[in-house]
């Protein structure tokens, strides 16, 4: 499973490391506001929340950023009030310390299953349409934007494969132009945005470090077949 942990304090480096060995990947932020940034910018199937300070106020946040991740906060104390407020705000569930690795395990594990029985999905079927500037998802169309047609079409030229910032800057402003990474990245979210919207939550990711995919092997919502 592919995890966010972030923290309002120092980074728990035995519980990323047990994560990490528990077969997820996992990246870190012990910035909460960055973790935001993070959860926006990628297709995370669980946010870990550590928080030393109460936490509903930003459980909210968290849940309306990555709609589509697990959020599972682990808070100070294990008070019933601060427990009801956070998991009314919008987390899944909730942890106090000390915390036994085994029942967050064992509590991600169960959730990934309720997830999976309670969203079939089926294959993802993308193309564009050039003359009505569409993207269509399984025969249903989403308007784009210049740039973000243009972002879809080398994308859906490389389906699967990563395609580095530095490219995607050069396919919309063009070989001899001055780079814009800045505008490039919110182009790229406001296109996620819109296929998260979509139904196809997850198709287009952000590999840190390296570039962003289009995954056609993604999955869309029932909803969205339902709609075509």
């Amino acid at each position: 499973m592919r995890l966010l942990y972030v923290t309002d304090a120092r980074v728990d480096a035995y519980l990323v490391k047990a994560l990490h060995e528990a077969g997820h990947v996992v990246d870190a932020s012990d910035c909460p506001a960055a973790g935001l940034e993070m959860a926006a910018a990628d297709a995370y199937q669980a946010i870990v929340a550590d928080w030393s300070t109460p936490f509903a106020g930003c459980a909210g946040k968290f849940a309306d950023t990555a709609a589509a991740a697990l959020l599972l906060v682990i808070i100070a104390t294990g008070a019933d009030g601060e427990r009801t407020a956070v998991l009314a705000a919008g987390a899944d569930a909730c942890f106090s310390r000390p915390l036994r690795f085994i029942e967050l395990e064992a509590r991600l594990e169960a959730l990934a299953r309720l997830v999976k029985r309670a969203r079939p999905t089926a294959p993802l079927a993308a193309e564009l349409a050039p003359a009505e500037r569409l993207l269509r998802l399984n025969g249903r169309g989403t308007p784009l934007s210049g740039r973000e047609f243009q972002l879809m079409t080398l994308l859906l030229d490389h389906p699967g494969e990563v395609v580095d910032l530095a490219r995607l800057s050069q396919h919309i402003w063009g070989e001899d132009a001055e780079p814009r990474p800045d505008l490039t990245r919110a182009s790229l979210r406001r296109l996620r945005r819109k296929l998260d919207a979509a139904g196809a939550k997850g198709a287009l990711r952000l590999i840190a470090g390296h570039g962003y995919v289009f995954d056609p092997r993604a999955t869309v919502s029932n909803d969205l077949l339902r709609d075509a």
